[in-house]
């Protein structure tokens, strides 16, 4: 596709830069992973807090559909208002993955043929044009598992893929594990969405080049510690601001006999 010929010349760029520094091809992947996941983190935050919040309005959620139990339009018109109050937004779960598609299709590009998007002058480029695969960590990473012709050697494979199922599953829990089951309609489809996808990378990954599965695995562990810091943060922003409110509500008991004690000696002198 030629529209994704510019995403694979930035790609094969970067790679390329990376790799004369590391002179490892799965370690420039990955590095390659970390600076593309913290260009889209304003995404990824906004995905986090609107998940987080989408969980704490649970309980405002069922009162709704309580309230419009008999009127659907009604109860869609009311779920709509809510959301926009909160800043709640229902499809912000996938908008990161919607963005990251062109990304994996471009490296899946760079990985199949390097050659052609590696910039000539760089070291990449000279040790690909000697060797037919760089490994890491025993695996080729211009080959999808499946092309591995021992199954004694796509033992490594396996336990890649496995990692990404485990970690994607993990970046799912992190987010949505104080939510537990809900009534409403678009949560669900949310938490299902959550349960499908890593068993989706597991499958996909089987026949996508191994180079593609290192970013899938460095994204999920980047976005894991991104999702706790972010929690983290949010939590203590949210106690700070409670205290704050308790605060200001609490209102200090006046005694006259403290406020004015010149007044109370002069009236006791005068009895």
């Amino acid at each position: 596709m030629a529209i994704l010929e510019p995403f694979a010349l930035a790609i094969g760029f970067l790679l390329s830069y990376v790799y004369d520094f590391t002179l490892s091809y799965g370690f420039a992947i990955a590095i390659l992973t970390v600076i593309i996941n913290v260009i889209i983190f304003p995404l990824t935050l906004r995905q986090t807090r609107s998940t987080k919040r989408m969980q704490d309005a649970q309980s405002d959620i069922k009162k709704l559909q309580k309230q419009h139990k008999d009127n659907k339009e009604d109860l869609n018109k009311a779920m709509a208002a809510m959301y926009k109050e909160k800043g709640i937004n229902p499809l912000g779960c996938i908008l990161p993955l919607i963005i990251q598609m062109p990304i994996w299709f471009a490296l899946f590009r760079v990985l199949r043929e390097p050659l052609e998007f590696i910039p000539a002058s760089s070291i990449l480029f000279k040790d690909l044009e000697v060797s037919t695969s760089l490994t890491f960590f025993n695996m080729d990473l211009q080959i999808p598992p499946s092309e591995v012709a021992e199954w004694i050697d796509r033992v490594p494979y396996l336990i890649l893929i496995l990692f990404v199922i485990l970690t994607a599953l993990f970046q799912q829990q992190q987010i949505t594990k104080k939510s537990g089951k809900s009534d409403n309609p678009q949560a669900q489809q949310m938490q299902m969405v959550g349960k499908v996808m890593p068993i989706f990378f597991g499958f996909i990954s089987w026949t996508l080049p191994t180079g593609l599965v290192v970013y899938f695995l460095t994204g999920n562990i980047f976005r894991i510690g991104q999702q706790a810091l972010i929690v983290k943060l949010d939590d203590r922003e949210e106690v700070k601001k409670e205290e704050k409110k308790e605060e200001n509500n609490e209102e200090p008991q006046s005694n006259p006999i403290q406020k004015n004690p010149r007044k109370n000696r002069k009236k006791r002198r005068r009895k």
